[in-house]
């Protein structure tokens, strides 16, 4: 048995710590721009699991297996070796003795002869069948992953097209030809079929070793292990190669370590970022809130007053005594009346919840402002700790850059934007939120590229804020840029100016549909205006007329304070959602920074798994290193 090790000396101990190394180093990279990294690994890995990987082709009946079995025959099992081989088995080396059915064409064999360690021997069925079952791929893939391709032959049989056939379609790799029962041949015959084998791999551009083997296996075949031995395997050739390896990749795993330092700066700089953020918008949503409460208030306070003027008003004209004098038409004249009242109420109404709410959302569109200043200035002076050309994260630190740069100059355009609104007259306010929809959709559909915009709003001189975010929204097209322009516009502009700017934007605007704002609705519906004045003319005599005037004054009064209630609820709801999407359209500046910083929080203890395996990976590559050189 020690004669044989000596002999035969295929162990690799490492091989499998190394790569079971190389896959988790695979797993760890997987989602960085490391492609030439990912490729080095994987070139590892081809050559870890390369190393010592035989695979015996043949037709059948040329001896295949029992040559295996006499080749290995201080680590294959006996058993079976005269039976003929189905498909594929592969022979490994495991803790217990053992046999798995991989898939209906593999079977993975253990054993625990600790000389297979570091060896994966494969034998196969006769190409000649197994090409038949449809094993073709999978074969091709074994020769691909193979360090050595056995080729049996018998030695009366190398014309074998089922073998040269597979042999054209593999990447050529270190073969090693055997020709079979050469003691049943005279030597003048087996040197005329050697001949013709070695014009066949001529024609296949194969160089490889041929040799002969008979009944007489210890002698035929101490050449075959020889050659294993010293050109196949060698100890010191492959000690060297796998530390130059091992080097390569100790120098990829601590620049590993580094970037992945850098991402986890990158994260807790740019947290403290959006901590400082979020800690603005809500402060500022909880100190505006009793701002939007004072103005429901308000509005709630001036529906009631109007709306009891209103009864009031009406109330006093349906005089039974006087009615006929007062509406000489009848109900004609009695139905103008109260669509007259009705709205004139409803725009003074609407007026008084208009001017209320405008004040209201230009203080916090003002404070919305000065919130979007500081967090532009959080942005600018947020720290690009990835580098641009780091080969693990570069493309990520590329794309973290780009989005704050995108973040900054959509909160420029915007902040221009609430500050126009701040400032602007009455008409002025109703005529850009009009040309709210457009501008929206500027944020929402435009690159913000630099330079184009400048151009454009810069140019107009003449414009003011209302006509250089009418230019915003018409140039949007374009792909326009950066706010740079947009305030040049601002600091030229007129009054004049804006209404001529934004003229063209808000009828464009207009076709597209309602934008979000309180509207007052009519007091009394035209239905029961109708009914009443039908009620009241009805009527033939007094005492008629004075019931039927008592009821329909009672209806009107029922119906206005329905009415009441629900003008209010409708006024409350439009400014709840009024306000929400001021602080959301404000929030969704930072939407995709944000997603970004919280994505990254819940990588962060994945992150630290990782780099507390950098470190386990370099301690193993230190004992590789130091076992490889005492080997040397």
């Amino acid at each position: 048995m020690k004669e044989q090790k000596q002999q035969f000396p295929f162990r690799y101990q490492d091989k499998q710590i190394m790569e079971n190394l190389l896959e988790d180093v695979s797993l760890i990279i997987k989602d960085s721009d490391a492609s030439r990294e990912k490729e080095i690994v994987n070139r590892f890995l081809r050559k870890v699991s390369e190393t010592f990987l035989f695979v015996t082709i043949g037709s059948s009946g040329v001896g295949k297996s029992t040559f295996l079995h006499r080749l290995f025959s201080s680590v294959l099992p006996d058993e079976g070796m005269m039976e003929n081989t189905r498909n594929i088995k592969e022979y490994r080396y495991g803790v217990l003795e053992d046999s798995v059915c991989v898939n209906e064409y593999v079977t993975r064999i253990f054993t625990t002869k600790e000389e297979l360690d570091g060896l994966q021997i494969v034998d196969m069925q006769g190409l000649d069948q197994i090409m038949q079952d449809g094993l073709k791929e999978c074969v091709k893939n074994y020769l691909y992953k193979s360090s050595v391709i056995l080729v049996v032959f018998d030695v009366r049989r190398v014309r074998d097209y089922a073998v040269w056939d597979i042999l054209e379609e593999v990447e050529t790799r270190k073969v090693i030809f055997v020709l079979t029962k050469c003691d049943l041949e005279k030597d003048q015959i087996i040197e005329e079929h050697e001949k013709k084998l070695r014009q066949y791999m001529k024609e296949a551009g194969i160089q490889a070793p041929i040799f002969r083997v008979s009944s007489h296996w210890e002698d035929s075949l101490r050449p075959v292990r020889d050659y294993v031995s010293n050109q196949v395997i060698g100890s010191s050739p492959v000690s060297t190669r796998q530390q130059e390896n091992l080097a390569e990749l100790k120098k990829m795993l601590l620049k590993l370590s580094e970037s992945f330092h850098l991402r986890r700066q990158q994260y807790e700089s740019d947290a403290v970022v959006l901590k400082k953020i979020n800690a603005s918008l809500d402060e500022f949503i909880l100190n505006n809130r009793v701002k939007i409460e004072d103005l429901k208030t308000a509005l709630k306070r001036e529906i009631e007053k109007e709306i009891a003027a209103y009864v009031k008003e009406v109330t006093a004209k349906l005089d039974p005594c006087r009615i006929k004098e007062r509406f000489p038409n009848g109900s004609t004249d009695f139905v103008d009346y109260l669509s007259l009242v009705n709205e004139g109420y409803q725009k003074r109404m609407t007026d008084q919840v208009n001017r209320k709410t405008q004040e209201t959302v230009q203080i916090y569109l003002a404070g919305l402002e000065k919130v979007l200043d500081g967090a532009v200035n959080c942005l600018n002076k947020r720290e690009n700790i990835l580098e641009l050309k780091d080969k693990f994260y570069g493309t990520m630190a590329q794309s973290k850059k780009s989005m704050v740069y995108k973040a900054a100059s959509q909160i420029e355009v915007t902040k221009d934007y609430y500050h126009s609104l701040a400032d602007a007259s009455e008409e002025l306010f109703m005529e850009l939120w009009k040309a709210r929809g457009a501008y929206e959709r500027v944020l929402a559909n435009a690159e913000v590229a630099g330079g184009a915009l400048g151009a454009v709003s810069g140019a107009g001189a003449g414009m003011s804020v209302a006509g250089t975010f009418a230019s915003v929204m018409t140039a949007i097209g374009a792909k326009a840029g950066t706010a740079a322009g947009v305030k040049a516009g601002v600091a030229a502009g007129t009054a004049a100016g804006a209404k001529a700017g934004v003229a063209a934007a808000v009828t464009a605007v207009n076709a597209v549909g309602a934008v979000l704002w309180p509207v007052v609705g009519a007091v009394i519906g035209a239905l029961v205006i109708a009914r009443i004045a039908k009620k009241i003319a009805s009527a033939n005599t007094l005492p008629e007329l004075e019931k039927k005037t008592a009821e329909a004054i009672a209806e009107f009064r029922d119906e206005a304070e329905k009415n009441k209630a629900e003008i209010t609820e409708q006024i409350f709801e439009t400014i709840e959602k009024l306000f929400v999407r001021e602080t959301e359209g404000a929030d969704k500046l930072f939407m995709e920074f944000r997603m970004s910083v919280n994505i990254e929080e819940k990588n962060m203890f994945r992150l630290e798994d990782k780099l507390n395996a950098i470190q386990g990976y370099l301690q193993q590559i230190e004992e590789l290193e130091e076992r490889r050189g005492l080997e040397i």
